[in-house]
């Protein structure tokens, strides 16, 4: 089996490929048309076959574009978790940012195929089991393949981010649970560094895991004291996980998102995520 990667230049973002036998998958297949050609210049002559969309926020489906026709596999949820508008508006900011000039507007890609809980591509003698992974999207998938132990984990288990909880909290602990039952000798996450250091796997499982059960436990108790939305922001300041310069304000999202969701009261359609995209749009 070859596992091909590469980063892009922007937001640690992982594209790959797994590749046997003179066919390819590749997965979330990358940002910049440069970037996305450079990858498909490493498969030598490889037929791509399948192009897997680990789910649709706006940095994952951009690939399809510059790339040969394929069959397109996404979670059968990911349609209904595009949103163009987004999906355009921080594409320009990118190209705006990387010198780049569209000549047509971009139009996200639409799978061939699509399943519910799990699913099997046959690449070449690969065996890559696909399987639902909800908590950061409710369309987000991750891709194991067992003779290797190598898991694509999308985006969960990075090591330069927080983990953001754009779905579900509770989703999202469960993946981190079954993901934790697996053997994984080879982590490449969809933001960060991929790793096959055993002693950094387990770190990333266990932070994660860590983080969203304090985020849980804090939320839950400012909840049940009838804090405000602010002073739960404000009570839910200090955890033990930080990654990053970004973190402060993901953690916020995080924060805001949950406090909703667990009775709180605060409009699930004004805070979190939710906020921060419609002011995103707006500007």
């Amino acid at each position: 089996m070859r596992l091909h990667t590469r980063q892009s230049r922007f937001m640690h973002y992982n594209a790959g490929a797994f590749v046997s036998q003179g066919v390819a998958c590749l997965v979330d297949p990358g940002i910049l048309a440069e970037e996305i050609e450079a990858l498909h210049a490493e498969l030598v002559g490889a037929e791509i076959r399948f192009i897997v969309l680990s789910h649709a926020d706006w940095d994952h489906v951009l690939g399809p574009e510059h790339l040969p026709r394929a069959t397109i596999v996404a979670h059968s949820a990911y349609e209904d978790g595009l949103d163009p508008v987004v999906i355009r508006v921080a594409l320009a900011q990118l190209e705006k940012n990387a010198g780049v000039t569209r000549a047509q507007p971009f139009e996200p890609p639409r799978p061939d195929e699509t399943f519910d809980t799990e699913t099997v591509l046959r690449v070449g003698d690969l065996e890559l089991r696909l399987e639902h992974a909800p908590g950061h999207s409710a369309n987000m998938l991750t891709i194991y393949e067992p003779e290797s132990s190598t898991l694509w984990a999308s985006d969960v288990l990075s090591d330069v981010e927080l983990p953001s909880v754009i779905d579900d909290l509770g989703m999202h602990q469960r993946t981190l649970d079954h993901l934790s039952e697996l053997e994984i000798r080879t982590l490449v996450p969809g933001h960060g560094s991929p790793t096959d250091d055993p002693i950094r796997i387990r770190r990333r499982l266990d932070d994660d895991r860590t983080y969203l059960a304090e985020l849980r436990r804090s939320v839950e108790e400012a909840v049940a004291a009838g804090m405000t939305l602010d002073e739960t922001v404000k009570a839910s300041a200090n955890v033990s996980l930080r990654r990053s310069e970004g973190d402060e304000e993901i953690h916020r999202l995080n924060v805001e998102k949950t406090y909703a969701d667990l009775g709180g009261d605060a409009d699930a359609e004004q805070v979190g995520y939710a906020r921060a995209w419609k002011e995103m749009t707006r500007a």
